[in-house]
């Protein structure tokens, strides 16, 4: 889930592991909150708060660790409902109008599984070490 994290050195790797007994909190895609234009005046505005990724793990393997990052972007109804859509696509079965939606719906799918990978290498390397 998206939230915001105050942090005092953003990681070189730029992944932030906590264990909480059996429970692993990782963070990551850290963005700086930069304050805007009409904020309140009246409240400041850290220097080290960062928009970032925040996930729980129960499990510390790399199987675990890729399954709770994608979970919590896609639920599994909604990763069915990506596949099934992508199904359509692939056996030419959907309305011409919704083909590229589908696509790029699939395709944001992948690319998130891809990252949650790339993820879960640095975290596994971190508990090894």
């Amino acid at each position: 889930m998206k939230t915001v994290y105050q942090v005092q050195a953003l990681p070189a790797d730029g992944v932030t592991i906590t264990l909480e007994g059996k429970l692993l909190r990782v963070l990551f895609d850290f963005e700086k909150v930069e304050a805007k234009e009409g904020d309140d005046i009246h409240m400041p505005t850290a220097d080290d708060l960062y928009y970032c990724e925040s996930i729980d793990v129960n499990g510390r393997g790399y199987g675990d660790i890729i399954s709770a990052i994608v979970n919590d972007r896609y639920p599994t109804d909604q990763k069915d409902a990506i596949m099934a859509n992508y199904e359509l696509v692939k056996d030419d079965l959907c309305p011409e109008e919704k083909k590229a939606e589908y696509i790029a719906e699939y395709q944001a799918l992948q690319n998130w599984r891809t990252r949650a990978k790339e993820i879960a290498k640095i975290i596994t390397s971190k508990l090894e070490s």
